[in-house]
């Protein structure tokens, strides 16, 4: 395996651990307890996104000036485009209230064998707890990793919502307050 570049790497960490602590933030909030979002420093690159998961997973050094990650808790999965592949990892929790309710494989393979891929997505390597899979880019099938990206956000939070893991939204939620409630607008 190549070395990573040092600069890249950095901001794969860095990126991992801001998305960690808003992750756990959110989770301790009463927020979702599985997530899938988008990391942009991995740029597709298989170990750099396992950096940017490694960060956001490390338990927070309280002697630190700035939390960073901590959110070995919550099940994610991170979507890197770069540009010749769509690369993708999930976590899903040892413990806490998530354990066990999904397995990382489980997860993964429903991504990326949606069939919005036709086939193209690829199942690289699992277990209860990680996974990685990939897009590649053919330009001839119409597939690009950006909108791979996106369909995988759509394929992931779908599974999720069948799986009864991700909140469904309810429009009659939004509040307005009554005239007489002394809030001035």
């Amino acid at each position: 395996m190549a070395e990573m570049d040092p600069k890249k790497l950095k901001l794969a960490v860095k990126e991992g651990g801001k998305m960690g602590v808003e992750l756990i933030g959110n989770f301790d909030l009463g927020g979702p307890e599985f997530f899938t979002t988008k990391a942009d420093a991995p740029g597709g690159d298989h170990a750099l996104l396992q950096a940017l998961m490694d960060a956001a997973n490390k338990e927070i050094d309280p002697t630190e000036e700035e939390a960073k990650g901590g959110s070995a808790k919550v099940g994610k999965m991170f979507l890197s485009a770069g540009d010749d592949k769509l690369a993708l990892i999930c976590h899903c929790p040892k413990e806490d209230k998530a354990a066990g309710k999904l397995s990382a494989s489980e997860w993964m393979k429903a991504v990326v064998g949606n069939d919005a891929f036709k086939g193209d997505g690829k199942f690289l390597e699992g277990d209860e707890f990680y996974a990685k899979g990939e897009i590649l880019m053919d330009k001839e099938k119409g597939r690009f990793p950006l909108k791979d990206r996106d369909e995988c956000q759509s394929a992931s939070v779908g599974f999720l919502k069948g799986k009864g893991l991700f909140p469904e939204t309810n429009d009659d939620d939004d509040w307005v307050p009554d005239e007489d409630c002394d809030i001035e607008w």
